[in-house]
């Protein structure tokens, strides 16, 4: 964007924006089209597969996932990575309540593999 200095006629300028012309985008006479997907996207709110954007950012929403929560479209964000750090006193206090756990026979539900 460029600014210019112009005569209005009556002896006075005025500093204004230069018109710029746009450089046509294609030679055909048609609208840009953002299309959908071309191979179908699997959410990860609910696992289902989509073709529509739609259709994906819906099952994003509340009403349209089981969680019954909204999750953020990120897109071509960036997220920043943080490294998990683990504190060894925390470790340390987590088995020392786990085996007190055991020895006074609090033990966990037994889960099969066939239900």
């Amino acid at each position: 964007m460029s600014y210019a200095w112009f005569d209005r006629g009556d002896g006075h300028r005025v500093f204004r924006k230069v018109p710029v012309p746009r450089a046509e985008r294609s030679s055909l006479p048609c609208p840009m089209i953002i299309s959908d997907f071309a191979e179908p996207v699997q959410s990860c709110a609910n696992g289902k597969w989509y073709t529509s954007k739609r259709a994906l950012s819906a099952s994003h929403k509340a009403s349209g996932n089981p969680y019954g929560q909204d999750f953020i479209e990120l897109g071509n964000d960036e997220m920043r990575w943080v490294e998990h750090r683990t504190s060894e006193a925390e470790l340390r206090k987590d088995v020392r309540e786990a085996i007190a756990d055991v020895k006074a026979g609090k033990l966990p539900e037994v889960v099969s593999l066939d239900d």
